[in-house]
Protein backbone atom coordinates (compact mmCIF):
# COMPACT_ATOMS: atom_id res chain seq x y z
CA UNK A 1 0.00 0.00 0.00
CA UNK A 2 1.59 3.33 -1.02
CA UNK A 3 2.09 6.04 1.54
CA UNK A 4 0.04 9.09 0.57
CA UNK A 5 1.41 11.48 3.16
CA UNK A 6 4.68 11.92 4.98
CA UNK A 7 4.87 10.95 8.67
CA UNK A 8 5.70 14.53 9.62
CA UNK A 9 2.62 16.03 7.95
CA UNK A 10 0.45 15.67 11.06
CA UNK A 11 3.13 17.30 13.20
CA UNK A 12 3.49 20.15 10.71
CA UNK A 13 -0.27 20.62 10.74
CA UNK A 14 -0.23 20.89 14.51
CA UNK A 15 2.66 23.35 14.34
CA UNK A 16 0.68 25.46 11.87
CA UNK A 17 -2.29 25.51 14.25
CA UNK A 18 -0.07 26.61 17.13
CA UNK A 19 1.30 29.46 15.01
CA UNK A 20 -2.22 30.50 14.06
CA UNK A 21 -3.22 30.53 17.72
CA UNK A 22 -0.16 32.60 18.61
CA UNK A 23 -1.10 35.03 15.85
CA UNK A 24 -4.65 35.23 17.19
CA UNK A 25 -3.25 36.14 20.60
CA UNK A 26 -1.10 38.83 18.96
CA UNK A 27 -4.07 40.19 17.00
CA UNK A 28 -6.61 40.01 19.83
CA UNK A 29 -6.32 43.64 20.85
CA UNK A 30 -5.77 42.64 24.46
CA UNK A 31 -2.18 43.80 24.12
CA UNK A 32 -3.27 47.46 24.06
CA UNK A 33 -5.65 47.38 27.01
CA UNK A 34 -3.03 48.55 29.45
CA UNK A 35 -2.75 51.82 27.47
CA UNK A 36 -6.39 52.57 28.28
CA UNK A 37 -5.91 52.08 32.02
CA UNK A 38 -3.52 54.94 32.70
CA UNK A 39 -4.09 58.14 34.64
CA UNK A 40 -6.07 59.57 31.71
CA UNK A 41 -8.79 57.02 32.46
CA UNK A 42 -8.98 57.25 36.24
CA UNK A 43 -6.73 57.81 39.25
CA UNK A 44 -6.22 56.12 42.57
CA UNK A 45 -5.08 52.81 44.01
CA UNK A 46 -7.70 50.83 42.09
CA UNK A 47 -6.46 52.33 38.83
CA UNK A 48 -2.86 51.52 39.70
CA UNK A 49 -3.78 47.94 40.59
CA UNK A 50 -5.73 47.59 37.35
CA UNK A 51 -2.77 48.89 35.36
CA UNK A 52 -0.45 46.47 37.14
CA UNK A 53 -2.77 43.54 36.43
CA UNK A 54 -3.17 44.51 32.78
CA UNK A 55 0.59 44.88 32.41
CA UNK A 56 1.06 41.42 33.95
CA UNK A 57 -1.62 39.95 31.67
CA UNK A 58 0.05 41.57 28.65
CA UNK A 59 3.38 39.96 29.56
CA UNK A 60 1.70 36.59 30.09
CA UNK A 61 0.01 36.81 26.68
CA UNK A 62 3.34 37.54 25.01
CA UNK A 63 4.93 34.63 26.86
CA UNK A 64 2.09 32.29 25.88
CA UNK A 65 2.34 33.27 22.21
CA UNK A 66 6.09 32.76 22.25
CA UNK A 67 5.68 29.37 23.97
CA UNK A 68 3.26 28.32 21.21
CA UNK A 69 5.76 29.37 18.55
CA UNK A 70 8.58 27.55 20.36
CA UNK A 71 6.49 24.37 20.52
CA UNK A 72 5.63 24.77 16.83
CA UNK A 73 9.33 24.93 15.98
CA UNK A 74 9.92 21.75 18.01
CA UNK A 75 7.09 19.99 16.17
CA UNK A 76 8.58 21.04 12.84
CA UNK A 77 11.93 19.59 13.91
CA UNK A 78 10.28 16.33 14.94
CA UNK A 79 8.44 16.24 11.62
CA UNK A 80 11.72 16.68 9.75
CA UNK A 81 13.25 13.87 11.79
CA UNK A 82 10.29 11.56 11.15
CA UNK A 83 10.45 12.24 7.42
CA UNK A 84 14.20 11.66 7.37
CA UNK A 85 13.78 8.35 9.18
CA UNK A 86 11.10 7.29 6.73
CA UNK A 87 13.33 8.17 3.77
CA UNK A 88 16.17 6.22 5.32
CA UNK A 89 14.11 3.08 6.01
CA UNK A 90 12.46 3.28 2.58
CA UNK A 91 15.86 3.61 0.87
CA UNK A 92 17.04 0.50 2.73
CA UNK A 93 13.89 -1.42 1.89
CA UNK A 94 12.81 -1.72 5.53
CA UNK A 95 9.13 -1.70 6.47
CA UNK A 96 7.82 1.71 7.59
Amino acid sequence: MPITSRPGDDLRGRAHQLRRTAGAIDDSGADGLYRRAGVDTWMGPTAARCLDELTTARRQLHEAAEALRRTARQLDQRADQADALTRLTTARGLPT
